[in-house]
């Protein structure tokens, strides 16, 4: 549920809570519903918005029992609203604590600690998702395996520290040059992959050429003899399995460390046809 329709489903029912609370019989109590609204909020909304409908809840109550109890004092109802008031905010404020403390979790879960961008467990389950999408609607989807040339070098040369920085450097500039809709992980060590969704060979191509050139003028800040092995892969149809699809990309990748490194190989994946094109590019 998006925050907004969150919101919007918690303020309407704060006020018909409030006008049942008013019009129904007083030995009623409705607290327990004020609180599903609230709970509601707090935790698929923001913060701010829930106290907010804290707020209301907790004069639309004072209202209600301020105009049917009479035979009480303005003192002892005013200490009940404020006792409600805390009790609610407190509520309030659990649960929307409860709801980030989830959402750190599941970012921690999904990402790589070392660079920020998405692991490889969580890029396998998205690449899961834009498998099954692109089989339904009949799009392209084109697959990039990354590697390292000598990165061995910078940790045994400069220490780890350094080659931290470059892998960080690494993910940073293909993140600047790719589409909301593209997605980067880093599979471990210094391999990342990147999905290209809805993209042809043509396309891929390019974008591919374009990360090329940004990220050998951001790796020579650390070494000269740092440089890329890539494979991309344009599949046009697909294998069984997304395994097969990072399969694919990366024995192309390890074609080009064997072949000398520091290219791009590019291949159409459509078995159907028994169609393959290859373009080594320095």
């Amino acid at each position: 549920m998006s925050k907004y329709y969150a919101q919007l489903i918690g303020f309407l029912a704060i006020i018909i809570i409030s006008i049942i609370d008013y019009l129904v019989v007083i030995d009623i109590s409705l607290s327990i519903i004020y609180l599903l609204p609230i709970s509601l909020t707090s935790w698929y909304g923001k913060r701010w918005f829930s106290i907010l409908l804290v707020l209301i809840s907790t004069t639309g109550w004072f209202v209600a029992e301020f105009t049917a109890k009479t035979n009480l004092y303005v003192l002892v109802l005013l200490w009940n609203t404020v006792v409600r008031l805390i009790v609610f905010l407190t509520i309030a404020y659990l649960i929307s604590t409860l709801k980030i403390a989830y959402e750190k979790e599941k970012k921690l879960a999904q990402t790589d600690g070392l660079t920020g961008i998405v692991n490889q467990r969580f890029f396998l389950e998205l690449l899961r998702i834009e498998y099954k999408r692109s089989l339904r609607y009949g799009h392209y989807v084109t697959l990039a395996y990354f590697d390292l040339d000598n990165f061995k070098q910078i940790n045994d040369r400069f220490g780890h520290n350094t080659g931290d920085k470059l892998l960080k450097t690494v993910a940073r500039t293909i993140q600047k040059q790719i589409r909301e809709t593209d997605i980067i992980a880093r599979l471990g060590g210094d391999e990342f992959a990147l999905l290209l969704p809805e993209t042809n060979y043509q396309s891929g191509q390019a974008i591919l050429l374009r990360l090329q050139q940004r990220l050998k003028t951001a790796m020579e800040a650390y070494s000269p003899t740092v440089s890329l092995s890539i494979g991309v892969v344009t599949f046009l149809t697909f294998p069984n399995s997304v395994d097969e699809m990072l399969k694919q990309a990366d024995s192309l990748m390890y074609k080009v460390k064997k072949s000398g490194k520091n290219r791009i190989e590019y291949q159409v994946f459509n078995p159907a046809l028994d169609v393959k094109e290859n373009v080594l590019k320095q």
